[in-house]
């Protein structure tokens, strides 16, 4: 019984070890890039027609390196963020942001242009992506230069580091900035005011059955989401809004008059009312690293570049006891 246990003991360490190697040999083979987007919008016109459709927040996990930074740990507190700490956030962002985004809370302010970490940083095997600080990036020329043409208005900027994997295994990042209008606009486009009791048609959703009721959760001037994997080649896939405030005109039909106690007449009638339009901007290119692309939209811009790094170390921890030292030693690949 003894030598089969120590067996059963030896093949469990066997396998542990295998694990422990295949996994670093994974880790090794992984490709980091350093990436740094600026976003503008563009004010100037245009006869494109946007869509009045309902935008649907994504449900999609994502790394937040914005919502860290400009929350509070007051407003960490109200919204019941149990355990989650500044470590918290930097090694698991994405369960930390799950957490406030079920809180249905109004956490943070217009959110600034610049997003950037307080120091620099560097990237480290199991950490995953890092924000960087603003000395670290490179675009400082390029912002200037956009900045001085007329129309132009900066919505963010953001440096980090990552790695790049298949589509299907890439986690987006999560980007947003400027005013947040939720206490004007719900997130489907309709003034908060259209629910009031003053409104004349206090029972009627001129704007169709397909919104809801969800003005709790931030309407951000800008947002959406950056997706960069790596299939044979680098390929950047965005998904963006950009927010306008202006006002929708719908005709509503005699019945429907009518059903709203309105008995003046038959005829039909036009209501307009204001509205946050949701302009969006949806590519997917195939770029090549170290080269600035220009990603083009009527209303809104994007200069990025993902540039190669050099591959990430792993953290550096507390010496081991001497006597462990040798059986412990690294194994280079």
């Amino acid at each position: 019984m003894l030598r089969l246990s120590k067996n059963k003991l030896s093949a469990a360490l066997a396998i542990s070890l295998l694990s422990g190697l295949s996994a670093s040999l994974s880790a090794a083979e992984e490709r980091w890039f350093e990436v740094e987007v600026y976003i503008f919008e563009r004010d100037v016109p245009t006869t494109e027609q946007w869509p009045t459709d309902a935008a649907t927040p994504s449900k999609r996990k994502t790394v937040d390196f914005i919502t860290p930074l400009i929350s509070t740990d007051l407003t960490a507190l109200n919204m019941g963020l149990n355990g989650c700490t500044s470590t918290d956030w930097a090694t698991d962002s994405i369960s930390c942001n799950e957490q406030m985004t079920s809180a249905k809370h109004k956490a943070m302010a217009d959110v600034p242009m610049q997003i950037s970490a307080p120091s620099p940083a560097v990237a480290h095997l199991g950490d995953g992506a890092v924000l960087l600080a603003e000395s670290q990036s490179q675009f400082k020329d390029i912002i200037a230069t956009i900045s001085r043409e007329k129309g132009t208005t900066s919505l963010l900027h953001m440096t980090w580091q990552q790695s790049m994997l298949p589509r299907n295994r890439a986690i987006p990042v999560k980007l947003f900035s400027g005013h947040d209008y939720s206490e004007e606009f719900q997130f489907n486009g309709q003034p908060i005011e259209a629910n009031s009791n003053s409104s004349e048609f206090t029972n009627f959703d001129f704007f169709g059955p397909q919104f809801t009721d969800d003005n709790q959760q931030p309407v951000w001037k800008f947002d959406g989401t950056i997706n960069i994997y790596l299939q044979h080649y680098l390929f950047i896939e965005t998904d963006f809004r950009l927010r306008e405030a202006g006002s929708k005109t719908v005709t509503l039909a005699s019945s429907d008059l009518r059903a709203n106690g309105n008995t003046a007449g038959d005829n039909s009638q036009q209501v307009t009312s204001p509205f946050l339009y949701s302009i969006p901007m949806t590519q997917n290119r195939r770029v090549r690293s170290d080269e600035v692309h220009y990603f083009d939209h009527p209303k809104m811009g994007m200069i990025i570049q993902i540039r190669k790094m050099q591959h990430p170390s792993a953290k550096a921890t507390e010496p081991m006891p001497e006597a462990d030292t040798a059986a412990s030693a690294p194994i280079n690949y």
